[in-house]
């Protein structure tokens, strides 16, 4: 008796899933390699509990032992002595509140908070991976990840006991969610996701706001480039609606309007006032790029092209949404933030457009859309590069302990500098 054939389209979809399978334990196991990497020096991680980890850690402590109660009496100190106003305010609710759900299993202790980070950058690795196979594919998506995975500002920043790795993850995983929404404006559970994952990282972090521009910008964009139907009223209202609903929570976390507003006047002008940020923060705009290759050069050189790629694709009326929309957000990241003090650590996002960018570049540059062997020389071209961020990371964050990537520190690092402190 003969075997009934299996339909041509079930092969396919069979043979799908067993690529997105394959995809996901390569990423899966990328991301055990990092997470056992990283956490095999956290040991060695010095902390200054005087300092940004200490009252971090504080936030936590106050928070897990008495709830959300404890938060106006954390503004209301935060608000009664100046000598606090030079470092993190209260007003990081989502990252505090985060924090304290994590002392519930973990404990309370810096070395927890750097766990916390740790575990941030490996969801980063996830998520960043989940998006990416929706856009380019399971091939590209593994390299954009793994790209990610060994950024040396990313493995850094996971082992210190602060904040910017779930910053990063927060923003990571808006900018996925809103791309999601604008190519499928009719899916309203893309609208609620990216509502509440805005108002989340607007919660974490006050800048988030920013991502404002780009999002609106790119919609336009999407409408007017692709005659794409993106609804403006309900657009809008995804922008508007998390810097209500973060204010209201902002509001009844510091005991009324006057407080709050108080703190975020401080956070805005003490950077003018704080002897450390006007010493080893000031600068033009360029300075982010310019800290960027420091810290990374080449996937840094090859994310700008590839920037500058997407752009003059869409000159010439070759748009792709995503890759255009990454552009358009380091764009508009750098020009918003270069009125602020600069430090690598409050642009950590940069990276995922930037590598994202690169393996498109690269992929592009080997053909690899046409042929296996250009196929073979981008994945070996990105694990070339993700070994080159392993040692960097190394001669950066561990034999130094480099625990604030600002310039002059890397200038000195990379052998550009003088080797007296009292010089930088």
């Amino acid at each position: 008796m003969a075997t009934p054939a299996v339909p041509r389209d079930t092969q396919e979809r069979a043979a799908a899933r067993g690529r997105g399978l394959a995809a996901w334990a390569l990423v899966v196991a990328v991301a055990a390699l990092v997470g056992w990497m990283v956490a095999s020096s956290l040991d060695a991680v010095a902390y200054n509990s005087r300092s940004d980890d200490g009252y971090y850690l504080h936030y936590m402590s106050e928070v897990a032992s008495r709830g959300p109660g404890a938060f106006p009496d954390l503004f209301r100190t935060y608000l009664g002595d100046e000598r606090h106003w030079i470092y993190p305010s209260p007003s990081r609710v989502g990252f505090i509140a985060a924090s304290a759900l994590w002392s519930k299993v973990f404990g309370l202790s810096l070395a927890s908070l750097s766990e916390l980070s740790l575990a941030s950058h490996l969801a980063l690795i996830l998520v960043s991976f989940a998006f990416a196979r929706r856009w380019f594919g399971d091939f590209r998506a593994v390299l954009i990840a793994t790209l990610i995975a060994f950024s040396p500002l990313c493995l850094g920043l996971s082992r210190l006991a602060l904040m910017d790795s779930f910053t990063t993850l927060t923003q990571v995983a808006v900018l996925g969610l809103f791309f999601e929404y604008v190519r499928e404006p009719e899916r309203r559970l893309r609208w609620f996701g990216f509502v509440a994952a805005f108002t989340v990282a607007i919660l974490t972090k006050e800048v988030a706001v920013l991502l404002c521009l780009p999002f609106v910008v790119h919609a336009a964009i999407e409408r007017r480039q692709r005659g794409r139907e993106v609804p403006i009223g309900r657009t809008l209202a995804a922008l508007a609606l998390p810097l209500v609903l973060s204010g209201v929570l902002w509001t009844f976390a510091a005991g009324g309007v006057r407080p709050f507003f108080e703190v975020l006047k401080i956070v805005l002008v003490s950077p003018n006032t704080n002897a450390y940020a006007i010493a080893y923060g000031s600068g033009a705009w360029y300075r982010y790029p310019i800290d960027e290759i420091l810290m990374s050069p080449w996937p840094t050189l090859l994310g700008l092209t590839g920037i500058g790629v997407a752009l003059w694709r869409r000159r010439r009326g070759e748009y792709d949404a995503v890759p255009f929309g990454f552009a358009l957000v380091y764009v508009c990241q750098v020009a918003a933030l270069g009125f602020f003090t600069k430090n690598l650590r409050y642009v950590e996002l940069l990276e995922t457009p930037l590598r994202v960018l690169a393996v498109l570049l690269l992929w592009d540059l080997c053909s690899a859309e046409r042929k296996r062997a250009g196929r073979v020389l981008c994945a070996a071209a990105v694990a070339a590069l993700c070994w080159l961020g392993y040692v960097d990371y190394r001669e950066i964050w561990i034999r130094p302990r480099l625990s604030d990537p600002v310039t002059s520190e890397l200038i000195f690092l990379r052998g550009m500098g003088p080797n007296d402190p009292a010089a930088r």
